[in-house]
This record gives C-alpha cells, sequence and structure tokens, in this order.
C-alpha cells in the first residue's frame, strides 16, 4: 500500500456518483467517518477471501475488479475509476467479497463501514435508487457478456472486443483506431479467453490487412470486413 502520495485536498467525496444526492451536511459527516487509503499498481484492495465488508469510494486512480474461473483463468468484470464506488454486495448482506479489486495506477480510496453505509441507504433514498440502477446496469452488461460467451467463438469475442474499445480515426479516412491498445492478457481476461488466442486472432488480421499495429495503437483499416468476421 502507498503512503501519503496524494494531497490531503483531495479527500472528498464531493464527486462520486452514488453520493451525488447526499446533502453537503451529510456528505461531510460521511467524509469524516471514512477511513482514506492509498494504494500502489497491482496491490489487492480486496479479494474473494476477504470477510470484510467495507464500502470503498474511488478518488483517483483506476482498479480493476477480477473473477478467476476454475482453471484461475482471470476474467475481467469491470475496471473502476474516480467517481465510482464496489463493496456493495457485502456491505448490504455481510457476505464474503464476490471479486478481487486490485489497483492498476496509484490510487485513492475512502473506506466506509458496512454498518454507516447502510445507515446512509435509509436516510437518503435517492441514494438507494441510485445503487438500483447500477445494480440493474450490471446485471444487463453481464447478461449480454454470458450470451457472449456461450453462443460466439473466442475469435468472434475478441472481434468484437476490438470494435467495442475502437473509435473513429481523426484524419477521417474511414478507418477506426484503438489508441492504447490493451495487452494480450487483458483483452483475454475481459472475454474470456487465453493471451495465445488473442495473439492468433489479432496476428491473422494483421496479416490479412485488416489491421494494422501503429506503436502502441492498433489501426483498423477494414472496419466493415472485422464487423462481418464478429458476425460469421
Amino acid at each position: 500500500m502507498a503512503n501519503n502520495k496524494f494531497d490531503a485536498s483531495l479527500r472528498t467525496l464531493g464527486g462520486n456518483k452514488l453520493l451525488v444526492e447526499a446533502q453537503p451536511e451529510v456528505l461531510a459527516d460521511i467524509e469524516k467517518k471514512c477511513e482514506w487509503l492509498e494504494y500502489s499498481p497491482g496491490d489487492v484492495v480486496i479479494d474473494q477471501t476477504d470477510d470484510t465488508t467495507n464500502v470503498f469510494f474511488v478518488v483517483k486512480g483506476k482498479l480493476k475488479a477480477m473473477d478467476y474461473l476454475f482453471d484461475e483463468q482471470e476474467v475481467a468484470l469491470a475496471e473502476l475509476g474516480p467517481g465510482d464506488s464496489f463493496g456493495e454486495l457485502s456491505a448490504i448482506d455481510l457476505k464474503v467479497r464476490s471479486a478481487r479489486v486490485t489497483a492498476m495506477e496509484p490510487t485513492l480510496v475512502a473506506s466506509l463501514p458496512s454498518k454507516e453505509f447502510r445507515k446512509l441507504l435509509i436516510a437518503c433514498p435517492g441514494m438507494a435508487l441510485a445503487l438500483l440502477k447500477r445494480f440493474a446496469g450490471f446485471i444487463r452488461t453481464l447478461n449480454t457478456r454470458i450470451t457472449a460467451l456461450s453462443t460466439l467463438t473466442p475469435h468472434q469475442r475478441i472481434y468484437y472486443e476490438l470494435l467495442r474499445i475502437s473509435e473513429p480515426n481523426t484524419i477521417g479516412d474511414g478507418s477506426w483506431i484503438i489508441v492504447n491498445i490493451p495487452n494480450h492478457s487483458e483483452i483475454a481476461s475481459w472475454i474470456g479467453a487465453e493471451k495465445e488466442i488473442v495473439a492468433d486472432a489479432i496476428g491473422k488480421l494483421a496479416r490479412d490487412g485488416v489491421v494494422e499495429r501503429k506503436h502502441k495503437s492498433l489501426l483498423i483499416k477494414d472496419h466493415p470486413r472485422l464487423q462481418r468476421l464478429a458476425n460469421q
């Protein structure tokens, strides 16, 4: 765990999405009840074996929530950044954690005891509704991912992931681009495959002229063809 890399002035929860309905005096009280924690890249914030039940509010940095298949294959569930929160499930049902959350870069979080969090949900109905909407979004996303895992080949899932994280190239030639493309392991964790399969799929796309590496970015030269491959 890192020590005091962030200025004390950053210790505020004013930008948190879940707490947007909280009144200023309520927010100030929550900030006093939180423990402020700093993490370095690779640090584990919570693990699936933990019996802790605190809720965490992300103030600075980036984290990744992960689950693991029976063969220890990593499956990414979500990336979390400033304004996000995690740990709500254990805070509500007081059961073990459902995922491992690790820091991807220097990170500052505020940790609130589950007892205080449950009091807050009762006192702030708007916050409870925001949490329900967030859970609904998770369920919809997971349903889509389950369908993809059960009906698409690994190569199709890779193609869909490349399409999902790409954006139109600003030079306006019809190509698309993935700036700072994630490494093969990261892509593999998102689509539930081995990194060797990701390397093979992207390599084949490059040999066929569909994509081209540009330093740390991936240029999708034939976006329609990649869409067709994903749908085959």
